[in-house]
């Protein structure tokens, strides 16, 4: 074997691992906040003002069938990004 076959076969497996372990958990937290915020948004047009409880329910549901993440981490994020939706000037 010359000398880039030898790199390849070792360069190759170690980008799947390093891709696998860092660069997918990334995406799949940027999609995560992409969609409480879609969510969040959805929510506000669906039920209006007033109804906080009803618009948390459908949020946390919307976005359990998507991603598996705890309900305090999940309340987390909504309230983070129903805040920043507030900051919006409508």
């Amino acid at each position: 074997m010359d000398w880039i076959s030898i790199l390849a076969n070792l360069v190759i497996p170690v980008l799947g691992i390093v891709i696998t372990y860092y660069v997918v958990p990334i995406l799949r937290e940027k999609n995560l906040y992409r969609y409480v915020n879609i969510g969040v948004y959805a929510a506000e047009q669906l039920f209006g003002s007033g109804t906080g409880a009803q618009k948390y329910a459908y949020v946390k549901n919307w976005v359990k069938q998507r991603f598996k993440i705890s309900d305090s981490d999940l309340k987390t994020i909504i309230e983070a990004a129903v805040l920043e939706m507030n900051k919006i000037p409508w």
